[in-house]
């Protein structure tokens, strides 16, 4: 009996020591842990207890660096003015659209309007003469602007506007569809219909208001329309069997030669910036594969589904399920540039600028008549 209680005294004083140094420990490790910091905070004059809050890096971000930057989009603001925009084109630091000046009860485009995007100032163009219906179809290179007085039965005239001058000049008639006008530089282009089955291909220099006729088609089913830059023109020939192909002229400094890249048979309405060459694989447009080359590179798929589509230096714009985007031709990034509860509608792209409708209010019952114009600019990448 007196052993068994000598072990159990023996016991208790062992758990003692060892409870004692667990106490020690704790209390050695807690000033390690706690004393110091909180003299170390105390020195420095900080609040002790934001020590231990959860903290929040404040350098953290989703963004990748190497993502390309937003594009902002801006609108073209008359205060309704001029409610009809019609085929803004974009040019540097101005849009050239046409609208109705006079009002009356019968609708006609019969002004010409130059919107300075830098200054937000218009200048409608003082010096026009209409002969026939409505002028449509405006381009811009530089001080020249270029668009059709139109009949709204077939034909009329291509006219020509020297801003600098304020002096309009007649370039050429034309007696069936209006012919699509592509500008650049100096250079205007156009394929012109000279019977039912005859196209002739123009060249007409603005500077120096010479015509040239550079191709003549006999018997055709019906060209596209050309399109140019400072170094190349292209467009495309169908055989009236299905077949569609690229045809392509290179400028030289005092010369032009065909160069023809071979893209297959199923080549729709190309556009070129002088490296990249863009088309559809489709004749119909409401609907289109979107293929791009670069220097008469292997073809690539750019985009399905697009309904509209123009090149500016270093991208591709187009627009697809009422959205515009941006792909960028020396990268592989494309951006949505538009918002998903607006509608929109590309109306041209052009050297670094993008011009589009947001036809957001026309989807609903209380659709105003003011058109929305909203333009933006591409960073280079």
């Amino acid at each position: 009996m007196m052993l068994s209680r000598i072990k159990r005294s023996n016991f208790w004083i062992r758990f003692r020591i060892i409870l004692l140094i667990a106490g020690i420990a704790a209390g050695v490790l807690a000033i390690i842990f706690f004393g110091f910091p909180l003299v170390e905070d105390l020195i420095k004059g900080v609040d002790p207890s934001l020590r231990y809050q959860p903290k929040v890096e404040a350098s953290f971000s989703l963004e990748d660096e190497d993502a390309p930057k937003a594009i902002k989009s801006e609108e073209m603001y008359f205060d309704k003015k001029y409610q009809l925009k019609n085929e803004p084109y974009i040019d540097g630091d101005n849009i050239i659209f046409t609208t109705q000046v006079q009002k009356g009860s019968v609708q006609q485009l019969d002004g010409v309007v130059v919107y300075d995007t830098q200054s937000g100032e218009e200048r409608l163009l003082a010096n026009t003469e209409k002969k026939y219906d409505n002028f449509i179809s405006p381009v811009l290179s530089g001080n020249v602007a270029v668009f059709l007085d139109s009949m709204t039965n077939g034909g009329g005239r291509i006219l020509g506007y020297d801003l600098e001058k304020d002096e309009q000049f007649v370039i050429k008639e034309y007696a069936y569809a209006p012919p699509r006008l592509s500008i650049s530089g100096e250079r205007l282009a156009f394929m012109q219909w000279a019977g039912e089955e005859t196209q002739r291909l123009y060249v007409y220099n603005v500077a120096t208001r010479e015509p040239a006729t550079v191709k003549l088609y006999e018997q055709t089913t019906g060209n596209s329309a050309v399109d140019i830059s400072r170094s190349d023109m292209v467009w495309a020939v169908e055989d009236g069997k299905g077949n569609s192909v690229l045809k392509r002229i290179a400028f030289n400094e005092d010369d032009a030669a065909f160069d023809d890249y071979n893209f297959g048979n199923a080549v729709y309405g190309p556009k070129t910036n002088g490296k990249e060459i863009v088309f559809r694989t489709e004749k119909d447009t409401a609907s289109c594969t979107l293929m791009m080359s670069t220097e008469g590179g292997e073809p690539t798929k750019l985009a399905e589904g697009v309904f509209d589509y123009d090149i500016g230096d270093n991208f591709v714009a187009y627009s697809k399920g009422g959205q515009i985007y941006v792909a960028y031709t020396n990268a592989t990034d494309t951006v949505q540039l538009t918002n998903e509860v607006t509608r929109n509608r590309l109306a041209s792209a052009n050297g670094d600028g993008i011009c589009y409708y947001d036809e957001t209010d026309k989807s609903t019952e209380n659709a105003v008549l003011d058109e929305v114009v909203q333009y933006a600019y591409v960073p280079a990448t």
